[in-house]
């Protein structure tokens, strides 16, 4: 039987600047497009639908439609993108997006309307409109037919503003005539739920630029429709133990102030600002050398020349320090049994979160055995000075281009166990491993969520964390239970 999964997004409002109504978030407008989008490619949907009022105001099409093109061209699986009446210029419109045309998928016909607005935003679909559109699908009577219009049908909306289509009866009675399996709106930003009417299924999809910023996920098999909504803003705050900042050099966009914005924007519990210490130690391409891990009296000696950043890193994060800001570090092991981190820096520090980076050219050359004797005695080095979380376990095999050793599952854990070191469950370019974390949770391993932000669209993306711990049947009134938490 065929079936077919939507992402579904509605008004995003896209802005240069903040809007005139402060509910709307449309200066975040392309981030969180580009959030909904790295999301759902967990999904494996078969295609995007935007419906309308993707901008605030029309005068910014000219910048803003390129970026939004540029973001959706790079989905990765096929975009209907319908303008709203906010999306007044539809001449420009369609010269950037496209203009939307019926799409057959499978066993489907998504039609799109693109409808009339008069005075006072009012909306109404034309004749010549209703009549190519049946003639449209009169020509595929084995399609089951979905559409796509901004302005929502039914069900009818008491509001002196007007959000249904004038003609709203007229549609329905055409829809109801035409087998249709599915009518998808935006417009109202509340959103309105599934109903059926007629045999015919309505759905209103909520506005991305509002909190708590939702979507919908619609998956249609025979006859039918199920639909879960998700939310950018999470209905379960976490807090982030592991977040980069500009002082990161493989930090992309983010900046304190930004990640402090997103901390209130999608509701965190605090962030975590845990920034790379060999960086804020070495230059750039002493940092690119490996010199912490090879030559580690290079800290002292950067230190000794004032030329290490470490200061200023602990200033910026002070000034700002408050229940929802803490301060960590994330330290590598060094040849010689340390790690990469000056004693006398650890004062002030809320967290030190351990990881392993790279395996040196010698070991990744060498037989499986000897490179995972190499890993467990440098884990060991890790835990011996006294980190408080292991990041990203078992990255360095991965990344390496090998495969994770689950016959080192138990081993770890008993090391973390022995010197009660928590597991970080993180996701930026790593694939937690289910089996290692069930095991985390049976021997009582504390998992430590951490976003490892060094993108604006990663900071409070707690999404796959929150997924992750519900596969291993962990429920949110339980987080409390198996977290690592920062008092």
């Amino acid at each position: 039987m065929d079936t077919l999964k939507i992402v579904a997004i509605g008004d995003i409002h896209y802005s240069t600047r903040p809007v005139d109504i402060k509910e709307r978030k449309g200066e975040y407008g392309l981030e969180f497009l580009k959030r909904v989008i790295r999301r759902y490619s967990r999904e494996a949907p078969d295609i995007l639908v935007i419906l309308g009022d993707i901008l605030n105001e029309a005068e910014g099409m000219d910048k803003l439609l390129p970026e939004v093109k540029k973001v959706i061209e790079k989905a990765g699986i096929p975009v209907v993108a319908i303008p709203g009446n906010h999306d007044a210029d539809y001449e420009r419109f369609f010269s950037f997006l496209g203009k939307p045309e019926p799409f057959i998928f499978k066993n489907f016909i998504l039609y799109p309307f693109v409808d009339t607005y008069g005075e006072n935003d009012t909306c109404s679909r034309e004749k010549e409109d209703i009549e190519k559109f049946i003639y449209t699908i009169k020509r595929h009577p084995d399609k089951k037919v979905i559409v796509l219009q901004h302005n929502p049908v039914y069900p009818m909306i008491e509001s002196s503003y007007p959000y249904n289509l004038t003609n709203a009866e007229k549609v329905h009675q055409c829809y109801k005539k035409n087998r249709i399996v599915l009518s998808l709106s935006g417009h109202y930003h509340t959103g309105q739920g599934l109903t059926c009417k007629d045999g015919v299924n309505y759905l209103t999809v909520p506005a991305l630029c509002e909190e708590p910023f939702g979507y919908f996920i619609i998956e249609i098999k025979g006859g039918s429709v199920k639909v879960r909504r998700e939310n950018l803003k999470s209905q379960t705050p976490l807090f982030d133990n592991h977040c980069h900042t500009q002082f990161a050099y493989c930090a992309e966009d983010v900046t304190i102030e930004k990640i402090l914005e997103r901390v209130e924007l999608l509701g965190m519990e605090y962030v975590c600002f845990t920034e790379h210490a060999d960086q804020l130690y070495l230059t750039r391409e002493e940092y690119g050398r490996c010199l912490s891990f090879y030559n580690p009296e290079i800290i002292r000696i950067a230190r000794e020349e004032k030329r290490d950043r470490m200061r200023q890193f602990k200033e910026a994060v002070n000034k700002v320090r408050s229940e929802k800001v803490r301060i960590g570090l994330e330290v590598i092991p060094d040849k010689d049994g340390g790690i990469s981190l000056l004693p006398e820096d650890r004062e002030g520090l809320d967290i030190l979160v351990g990881a392993i980076h790279f395996f040196p050219e010698e070991i990744l050359a060498a037989n499986t055995s000897k490179r995972e004797i190499w890993f467990m005695d440098t884990l060991e080095t890790l835990v011996k000075n006294k980190i408080d979380v292991l990041a990203h376990p078992f990255r360095v095999f991965s990344r390496s281009g090998l495969d994770v050793p689950n016959t080192l599952f138990h081993p770890v854990v008993e090391i973390l166990k022995g010197y009660n070191v928590a597991a970080e469950l993180n996701f930026h370019t790593n694939i937690p491993e289910h089996k290692f974390f069930e095991l985390c949770l049976a021997e009582g391993i504390k998992i430590s969520p951490g976003t490892d932000t060094h993108n604006l669209i990663e900071a409070g993306e707690f999404y796959p964390h929150i997924k992750f711990l519900s596969e291993l049947g962990v429920s949110s009134d339980k987080f409390d239970m198996v977290l690592y938490t920062l008092p």
